[in-house]
């Protein structure tokens, strides 16, 4: 029999073994759900049997790692790095070799891009060898540039640049009145035909008049234009409308010579020789460095035989204009009449030099020393004259 201290040893034993079962079966249910730690992990992957994903064996290679995956972590944002600049785009290069006069580099460096550049590009590679004067590849660029657009009004003048180049003038007239088709108020076209009609000898005075009456109705009436018309007008002998003219441009503008010497000139076509005179006598006062005025009153001195004052006022318009072979022939002319033949000599052949023509009236001046049998003076004349025919 159990006595009753063994017998409560006995149920206490029994207690805590039951106890302990309970504690032990509890811990393995909670830990039996839990995931394997890192090392149990590490160790599965060693033994190739990870159970978060099959482990792959790859090959290795140079390519740079990948990025960090996405991380909600605070990083220092980066600095700002600014890119270095590029090379310059094609059509500033080619703007800075055409204003240094680098024609050549525009046209090597615009060529091989000639299907990608745009519109100012190929007007400039245009202009590029109008400077270079080569007519025939100015119009291949041209032509571009029409075909893109037929009413390039810009264009259409260019072309008629490049027909002046060739002298084909009928062609250069045909282009600038296209132009003006295109764009009434475009200047270059105007001058164009104007630089075409004022080079013929003698020069188109009718179509002239014209052409200043068009762009004053089309671009307004500048002073500029009012004093070319009262010129052409005067020059053709219209002498009303120029009076009428010359007034208008000196209402616009007082501060320019010509339009003041044009209307003498009106006002001595109509026979009014006295208010002619005062009218020179007056512009040739108000403007000393006016080649033109200082002309036109030492001319009128010397066809009323005033050769004193004309030698005087004609020297007055070779310090204005150095390079004047008229304003040098009168000079040479009256000082001549009054046997000043130093002067007239010195005169003759800085005439000549600006003008071949003027050897007419230096051989003219070296037959009368001939006739007036003047051999002191006759020998260097003779000398002189012969080499200005040279």
């Amino acid at each position: 029999m159990v006595s009753g201290l063994n017998f409560n040893r006995y149920t206490y034993n029994l207690i805590l073994a039951f106890v302990s079962f309970l504690v032990m079966a509890t811990s393995h249910a909670q830990t039996s759900g839990q995931a394997a730690d890192e090392f149990d992990i590490f160790e599965e992957e060693i033994k190739g049997t990870s159970k978060s994903a099959p482990y792959r064996k790859t090959k290795p290679t140079n390519q740079a790692p990948s990025s960090a995956p996405f991380s909600t972590e605070t990083r220092s944002p980066k600095k700002a790095t600014t890119k270095p600049l590029g090379n310059p785009p094609l059509a500033h290069v080619a703007e800075e070799h055409f204003k240094k006069g680098e024609y050549d580099k525009v046209t090597k460096l615009l060529w091989p891009q000639v299907d990608k550049i745009d519109r100012k590009s190929l007007v400039l590679l245009a202009k590029a060898h109008e400077k270079r004067k080569e007519a025939s590849e100015m119009i291949r660029a041209l032509n571009i540039l029409i075909g893109k657009d037929a009413k390039d009004f810009e264009a259409h003048a260019l072309m008629g640049n490049a027909h002046l180049l060739e002298k084909k003038n009928k062609d250069a007239m045909e282009s600038f009145k296209k132009a003006l088709e295109f764009n009434a108020r475009y200047e270059p076209a105007y001058d164009g035909l104007i630089r075409l009609y004022g080079e013929r000898q003698p020069p188109n005075l009718y179509e002239l008049r014209i052409l200043y009456q068009d762009m004053i109705d089309a671009i307004g009436a500048r002073p500029i234009y009012l004093r070319k018309l009262c010129e052409v007008n005067t020059q053709d002998n219209t002498f009303e409308a120029a009076i009428q003219t010359c007034k208008e441009a000196i209402s616009k503008d007082s501060s320019v010579a010509d339009p003041y010497v044009y209307l003498a000139l009106s006002y001595a076509g109509m026979g009014e020789d006295k208010r002619a005179q005062s009218a020179l006598k007056k512009a040739a006062k108000d403007f000393p460095k006016s080649e033109l005025a200082q002309f036109q009153y030492a001319k009128t001195l010397e066809d009323q035989k005033n050769y004193v004052d004309a030698m005087r006022v004609y020297k007055l318009a070779t310090e204005a204009d150095a390079q004047s072979s008229r304003s040098w022939l009168g000079l040479a002319n009256s000082s001549f009449e009054i046997r000043k033949y130093e002067i007239a000599l010195a005169a003759y052949k800085l005439a000549c030099k600006f003008d071949k023509k003027t050897a007419v009236s230096f051989r003219r001046a070296t037959t009368v020393l001939r006739n007036t049998r003047n051999s002191e003076w006759l020998s260097r004349f003779e000398s002189s004259s012969e080499n200005c025919n040279l």
